[in-house]
């Protein structure tokens, strides 16, 4: 059985392109490294600094469209949920400067989502200016969410 030959397809050639339009080998292989560390550039992660913002102080996030203070001092995360009404009591123990786990160890929040001794993972996922973004979860559940530096601690 006699299948019917494919064209080939030719390597390009001067005659095909514009003087304008032909690189050297080596402008080909500066431009693909260039590429590359761009996009290698993209996945890097936070450094050091840019975590920091949220190891002491106090700051605020919404919770069902509440305001939320929350106090972070040394290794005590505390949340003042209803002006203080509610307390949920942590201690924290740092991970690394962008990942940390809290482990309850207060919360007078009617019908709790979580009891004591009962850990929460965050990692911050990036900061900009005094905004803090990061993923938590508990006990399977996990969010994202954003917390706002107000007062440095």
């Amino acid at each position: 059985m006699n299948l019917p030959e494919i064209p080939r397809l030719g390597t390009a050639s001067s005659k095909r392109f514009p003087k304008a339009f032909r690189f050297s080998n080596h402008v080909k292989t500066v431009g693909l490294f260039s590429l590359f560390i761009y996009g290698f550039m993209g996945f890097t992660t936070l450094s050091t600094s840019e975590c920091d913002i949220a190891h002491e102080g106090i700051f605020i996030y919404y919770f069902e469209g509440k305001e939320v203070k929350v106090s972070i001092h040394k290794d005590l995360h505390t949340e003042y949920h209803e002006g203080g009404k509610y307390i949920i009591q942590s201690k924290l123990v740092w991970v690394n400067d962008c990942e940390f786990i809290a482990t309850c160890i207060k919360n007078t929040f009617p019908d709790p989502a979580y009891t004591l001794e009962d850990q929460m993972y965050v990692k911050i996922e990036y900061v900009y200016d005094n905004e803090i973004y990061f993923t938590s979860t508990i006990n399977r559940f996990e969010w994202k969410g954003k917390m706002i530096k107000v007062k440095q601690g």
